[in-house]
């Protein structure tokens, strides 16, 4: 796991250090799109959606798989599907916000005994968007956040109500970990209201505690992680912001006062004289 995690690391460094001397898309890619032609030139394209986000989880689970074999029981799959959601919205060629969450389970069993998990995690995610052709666009961003397993064990089955109440068969416990995943994407977009997006990333966790009802204990993992791959069907769409007529129109707001009605200053002192005509003749 910790030579995949580096070969994980060198690959994001390697992808954002080429990303970080291209230079921003020229206006001219997309004048082919319906928004230009409505509002005129534009100056960044956003975009924003979501979708369901299925994901594989492959797991490090030897610490945790060693105490439950050790106990007589079946140890959990390393491999866990998991289903879930998420969004995002920004800039077409830059910076994204948005957030996921996705959870799933698995159990395996014995001939007296069984074992469940439940994982489920999900936060915030930042990203940087760099766009290389018209439907296609290759992302690096971090997940931060949290998430919870609940693990169940299950022992000799009762057959009677007396049974059941003397001997217990089931227990429970939870605990919940602090979750970082980088990740890179790849999008392309097979129509203009839908993009497909394929992820991997590495999971890395730490744990606290695993609870008990209102009682606490030290137990593995404290630490567990593991490569992750998705792929999210995002429904959106993506639009063009006229950022240059709107701080135009906004600059000859504040710098232009209303200038005053020519014809109206013209026709004040023609009154003032035909006034003063009238006096004179009333007085002669």
């Amino acid at each position: 796991m910790k030579i995949t995690l580096i070969l994980m690391f060198l690959l994001c460094l390697v992808l954002f250090s080429g990303f970080a001397d291209e230079e921003p898309a020229e206006l001219g890619e997309f004048a082919e799109l319906e928004e230009v032609a409505e509002f005129g030139e534009f100056e960044d394209q956003y975009v924003g959606g979501g979708g369901p986000m299925p994901t594989l989880l492959f797991l490090d689970f030897e610490d945790l798989n060693g105490a439950i074999t050790d106990a007589g029981y079946p140890q959990i799959s390393q491999v866990l599907f998991a289903n879930g959601g998420g969004g995002y919205g920004g800039a077409l060629d830059g910076l994204r916000i948005g957030g996921f969450y996705i959870g799933g389970d698995t159990m395996s069993a014995s001939e007296s005994r069984s074992v469940s998990l439940n994982m489920g995690y999900g936060g915030m995610m930042i990203e940087k968007a760099v766009r290389s052709d018209d439907d296609f666009t290759v992302v690096l961003g971090t997940m931060l956040g949290f998430g919870s397993l609940d693990l169940r064990f299950i022992s000799n089955l009762p057959e009677t109500f007396e049974d059941a109440v003397a001997n217990p068969f089931l227990s429970s416990m939870s605990k919940e970990f602090y979750v970082v995943q980088p990740y890179v994407a790849f999008e392309s977009k097979p129509y203009s209201w839908m993009w497909a997006r394929f992820q991997l990333g590495f999971l890395w966790t730490l744990a606290d505690k695993w609870t008990f009802e209102e009682t606490e204990f030290a137990g593995p993992p404290r630490t567990f992680g593991g490569l992750t791959a998705s792929l999210m069907i995002r429904f959106g769409g993506s639009g063009l912001f006229p950022l240059d007529e709107m701080e135009t129109a906004l600059d000859e707001l504040v710098e232009e006062p209303d200038a005053p009605d020519d014809s109206e200053s013209d026709s004040e002192p023609s009154q003032v004289k035909e006034v003063e005509e009238a006096k004179e003749a009333e007085t002669e």
